[in-house]
C-alpha cells in the first residue's frame, strides 16, 4: 500500500488477532510507531486483547503508558479492556487500581472487575464487589454471577453464595442455564446437595453440564449410589455423556474398593464409547488403583491412546502403594525415557517405592537425582524423603533432611517424631515435640497419637499423662483412635489400672480398644480379667481380629484353660483367620502350654508357613512336658528346614537336655550357640546349664560353671541351683546358695520356701522353724497358693484360706 492510515494498521492488527497471532499483532504496533501513525481507541483495545491472550504483563504495562500518553487514559472502553488484560495477566492489583480511578463506570466495568476477581481467586473481594453492584443498581450479566457462584464453592463462603442466589433469583437470572449450573456446582461443593437438587429439579432446561454438576456433587459428598442413578437418568433423558460426565461418573464410584464392582463400572463406560478420552481414562485408572487391582490398572494404562503426567503419576502411585516398588521405579525410568518431565508427585511416589523396598541405596540415588531437578525443596518431596530414610532405619539422615528444610508443615514434624519413635529413639521424639511447640506449630490428633506411641517405658508416663490432659483440653476425647493410643500408652508404661479405667470411661469403643485392653491385661498377668473382657466383647457384638485372638490365647495358656482355648480356636477357624501366622503361633503355644501336645503338633503341621516363633513354641512344648528327645529331634528338623535358631530356641533346647539328663549334648548345644550362630549366651542359658549339671548331681561342675560366667550371676542362676539342692537334699550347698540369693533379694519369698523345704526333706525341723521365724521377723509374706477351675465359659480362682466366696461355709463343710 502506498499509504497506510490508522484504519489499515488496525485492520491488520485485528486480522492477526483473529488468526491467533497475538505476538505478531504486538510487533505490528512497533512498526506502526516507526511510521509515526497515531493509534486510535480501537488500536489500544485490540493490542490489550493481544497482551491478555499472551498473558504478557510487561507489554501490557508498556501499552498502559502509551494509552496515557495519547490521551486514552479516561476512555471507558479502553479502561474496561485494561481491567480485563491486567486480570488475565494475574495482576489483579493493577486491574483494581484502574477500576478504582475510573471517573465513570458502565456495566461492563463492573462485570470486568468482577470477572477479574473471580479469575484470580479473590473470593472476598468478589463478594464485596457484588454488594457494591447491588447497592449501585448496576445491570450485570449472567456470566458475572456464574463466576461468583464458582468462587463460592469454598465452604467458607457458602452463606454469601446463598445470599447472592437470593438476589439473582430476584432479578430473574436464575433461568439462565449457566447460572443454574454454577449454583448446582456451588451447592455440591458446599455439601448442600438438597439445595443443589432443588436448583436442578426447578431447571426448565438442562444441558450436559447440569447433569455433570449433579453427578460431581454427589461424588464429592460420598453418595456414590445417587451419583450412579443420576448418570443412568441422564441417558434415559436422551443426553449423551461426554468425557467430563464419564470422569464425574467414575469419581462418584470413588468409594468402590470391590474389584467386581469396579469391573462393572468399567464395562458400563465401555458401552458408551471405546475412546474414553484421557480424562475418563485417568478416572478409570484411579478407580482400579483404589481397588488394589493393579493388573487391571496397568492394562488400562498400557491401552491408553494418550497419557499425561496424571496418568503416569497414578500408575506409579498404584505400584508403590500396593507393594510393587520395583515396578514403580521401572515406570519412572520409562516415563523419563519418553521425555516427560517429573513433578513433585512423581518423585514422592518414587520415594514411597524405595520405602516399601527398604532400599537405602535406591533411595539415596533418587535423592541425588532430586537435587539436580530442583524439586528437593518441595515440601511433599522432603516429607517423602523423611519417610524413606526412617523406613530404612537411617533416622540421622532423616533428621539431616529435616534440619535443612526451609519450611516445615505439620506432616514434617509428625513424620520426624514418628521416625524417632519407630527407630527406638523415644526420648529424641519427645524432645522434638517440645521444639515443635516452641516453633509455634499447632499439633493435631495425629501428632498426639505419635507422641503417645513414643511413650513406651515407665519413665515416659508423666509425658503421656500431659498428652492425656491436652487431649481432654482440646475436646479430642471423642476421637476413638486417640483414646486407643492412650490405652496402649498406659499399658506400655505399666499403668494397667489407669488403662482399664480409661477404657471403661471411653464413650466409643471399637475392636482396637478391646484388643488393646485385653493385650494389656495379659501382659501384666491379669489373665482371668482378660478372658472375662473377651466374653464382654463378644456380648457387645464386637468381632475379634488377629491381635485379640493372639492375646486371649496367651491368657488361656497362662491359666492352662484348655477348653476355653479350644473354643477360641474354633472361632478362629470359623472366621477364616487360621492361616495368619501370628494367630497360628498363638494356637500352638496355647495347646503346648496346656499340655495338649497332640493338638499343638496337629496345628503346627497344618500351618501354611512356619517361622522361628512357630518352631520355638513347639520345641518349648515338648521340652516342658517331658518330651525332651522329641524337642531335640524337632530342633534338628528346624535347622534342616533352614530356620536359624535364636536365643529363645536355645533356652528350650537346653531345658530339654536338662529334663532328659543329656549333659554332654547340653554342653554341645551351649557351645554351638556362639560358635555356629553367633548368639551370646544370656543369664537364662547359663541357668539352664546350671540346672542340667545340678539335676544330674554334678554340683561341683555346676559351681565351677557359675564361676566361669562372664558377668555377675543374677538371682535366676542361684535360684536354679537352690531348686536342684532341694531335689537332691543338698543341705550345706543349699544353705550357702540361699545366703547368696538373700543378699541379692532379701524379701524374696521363694528363697525362704525352698530353703525351708530342703530342711524339711532332710528332717531338720528346728532349722525349718528358724527359717519360718526369720520370714516373720523380716515381714516376708508368702503369697497364698492359688488354683483355677473352668466352669462353662468362666475361669474361677481359688486361693488358700479365701473366705470371700458367697458359698464359703458350704465349701468348707463339704471339704471337712
Amino acid at each position: 500500500m502506498p499509504e497506510r492510515d490508522v484504519v489499515s494498521w488496525n485492520s491488520m492488527i485485528t486480522g492477526y488477532l483473529r488468526c491467533g497471532y497475538a505476538a505478531e499483532a504486538l510487533q505490528l504496533f512497533c512498526k506502526m510507531q516507526r511510521d509515526v501513525v497515531e493509534p486510535s481507541q480501537s488500536t489500544f483495545v485490540n493490542l490489550l486483547v493481544a497482551c491478555a491472550n499472551m498473558e504478557a504483563l510487561k507489554y501490557g504495562k508498556e501499552l498502559h503508558s502509551h494509552i496515557v500518553k495519547f490521551g486514552f487514559g479516561v476512555d471507558i472502553c479502553v479502561e474496561n479492556t485494561l481491567i480485563k488484560a491486567y486480570a488475565k495477566c494475574g495482576s489483579i492489583e493493577d486491574a483494581f487500581r484502574v477500576f478504582d480511578k475510573m471517573p465513570e463506570r458502565d456495566d461492563i466495568s463492573w462485570q470486568s472487575m468482577l470477572a477479574g476477581f473471580v479469575h484470580n481467586g479473590c473470593v472476598e473481594e468478589s463478594l464485596k464487589l457484588v454488594g457494591q453492584i447491588v447497592r449501585a443498581g448496576v445491570n450485570t450479566n449472567e456470566f458475572g454471577f456464574s463466576g461468583v457462584f464458582s468462587a463460592c464453592g469454598d465452604p467458607e463462603f457458602g452463606e454469601q453464595g446463598k445470599q447472592i442466589h437470593a438476589y439473582v433469583f430476584k432479578i430473574g437470572f436464575t433461568e439462565d442455564v449457566s447460572v443454574r449450573n454454577a449454583l448446582i456446582s456451588m451447592y455440591g461443593k458446599n455439601k448442600s446437595m438438597e439445595d443443589a437438587s432443588r436448583v436442578f429439579d426447578e431447571s426448565c432446561s438442562r444441558d450436559v453440564v447440569s447433569w455433570n454438576s449433579m453427578i460431581a456433587g454427589y461424588a464429592h459428598n460420598g453418595h456414590a449410589d445417587v451419583g450412579l442413578k443420576i448418570f443412568f437418568k441422564m441417558q434415559l433423558a436422551g443426553l449423551k455423556p461426554n468425557q467430563s460426565t464419564i470422569a464425574s461418573f467414575v469419581t462418584s464410584c470413588a468409594g468402590i474398593t470391590c474389584f467386581e464392582k469396579a469391573r462393572q463400572v468399567h464395562a458400563q463406560i465401555k458401552k458408551l464409547t471405546d475412546d474414553l478420552g484421557i480424562l475418563a481414562d485417568n478416572a478409570v485408572l484411579s478407580m482400579y488403583v483404589r481397588c488394589g487391582s493393579i493388573d487391571y490398572a496397568h492394562d488400562v494404562f498400557e491401552k491408553m491412546l494418550e497419557k499425561n503426567l496424571i496418568s503416569w503419576n497414578t500408575m506409579i502411585a498404584g505400584f508403590s502403594q500396593n507393594g510393587y516398588g520395583k515396578e514403580a521405579l521401572y515406570l519412572l525410568n520409562e516415563m523419563q525415557r519418553e521425555g516427560l518431565k517429573v513433578n513433585h508427585v512423581t518423585i514422592s511416589c518414587a520415594l514411597s517405592a524405595c520405602s516399601s523396598l527398604v532400599s537405602l541405596e535406591l533411595g539415596k540415588e533418587l535423592h541425588s537425582a532430586i537435587v539436580k531437578t530442583g524439586l528437593e525443596t518441595h515440601i511433599s518431596v522432603e516429607n517423602a524423603l523423611l519417610i524413606m530414610y526412617e523406613n530404612c532405619g537411617k533416622v540421622d539422615d532423616a533428621f539431616r533432611v529435616f534440619a535443612k528444610m526451609p519450611e516445615r508443615d505439620i506432616v514434617s514434624w509428625n513424620m520426624m517424631i514418628a521416625g524417632y519413635a519407630q527407630n527406638g529413639h523415644s526420648k529424641a521424639g519427645l524432645d522434638l515435640l517440645s521444639k515443635m511447640q516452641q516453633a509455634g506449630v499447632t499439633f493435631n490428633q495425629f501428632t498426639l497419637a505419635i507422641v503417645l506411641s513414643a511413650c513406651s517405658a515407665p519413665e515416659d508416663l508423666v509425658k503421656g499423662q500431659q498428652v492425656h490432659a491436652h487431649i481432654l483440653k482440646c475436646g479430642f476425647e471423642f476421637d476413638v483412635a486417640l483414646m486407643n493410643a492412650l490405652v496402649t500408652m498406659y499399658n506400655k508404661t505399666g499403668s494397667v489400672r489407669e488403662a482399664y479405667k480409661l477404657f471403661t470411661d471411653m464413650i466409643i469403643q471399637d475392636a482396637i480398644s478391646w484388643s488393646a485392653m485385653i493385650a494389656g491385661l495379659c501382659q501384666y498377668g491379669y489373665s482371668e480379667k482378660a478372658l472375662e473382657l473377651s466374653c464382654q466383647m463378644h456380648l457387645a457384638g464386637i468381632k475379634m481380629h488377629q491381635m485379640t485372638f493372639a492375646s486371649v490365647l496367651r491368657a488361656c495358656a497362662k491359666l492352662a484353660a484348655l477348653e476355653q482355648g479350644k473354643q477360641f480356636h474354633a472361632q478362629i477357624i470359623r472366621n477364616g483367620i487360621e492361616p495368619d501366622i501370628s494367630v497360628g503361633n498363638a494356637v500352638v503355644t496355647m495347646y503346648a502350654k496346656c499340655a495338649s501336645i497332640e493338638d499343638a503338633c496337629r496345628v503346627f503341621e497344618k500351618m501354611a508357613k512356619q517361622d522361628i516363633v512357630s518352631w520355638n513354641a513347639m520345641i518349648a512344648g515338648f521340652a516342658h512336658h517331658g518330651h525332651g528327645k522329641k524337642a531335640l529331634e524337632l530342633f534338628e528338623k528346624m535347622q534342616l528346614a533352614g530356620i536359624k535358631p535364636d536365643h529363645i530356641t536355645y533356652v528350650s533346647v537346653l531345658s530339654a537336655c536338662s529334663h532328659v539328663g543329656l549333659v554332654e549334648k547340653g554342653h554341645h548345644y551351649f557351645d554351638s550357640m556362639g560358635r555356629d550362630h553367633g548368639i551370646i549366651p544370656r543369664e537364662e542359658h547359663y541357668s539352664c546349664m546350671v540346672d542340667l549339671l545340678a539335676r544330674a548331681g554334678q554340683f561341683v561342675d555346676a559351681e565351677l560353671f557359675i564361676n566361669k560366667i562372664p558377668f555377675e550371676p543374677g538371682s535366676l542362676v542361684w535360684r536354679t541351683l537352690l531348686g536342684a539342692c532341694r531335689l537332691h537334699v543338698n543341705v550345706e550347698l543349699g544353705k550357702s546358695v540361699a545366703e547368696c540369693l538373700l543378699n541379692l533379694e532379701p524379701q524374696d519369698t521363694a528363697t525362704y520356701v525352698l530353703l525351708s523345704n530342703i530342711y524339711a526333706s532332710a528332717g531338720r525341723w528346728d532349722d525349718r522353724a528358724n527359717v519360718r521365724k526369720t520370714m516373720k521377723d523380716r515381714r516376708v509374706i508368702k503369697e497364698p497358693a492359688c488354683s483355677w477351675i473352668q466352669v462353662k465359659n468362666g475361669i474361677h480362682a481359688f486361693v488358700a484360706g479365701d473366705r470371700l466366696l458367697p458359698e464359703t461355709e458350704q465349701i468348707y463343710v463339704e471339704l471337712c
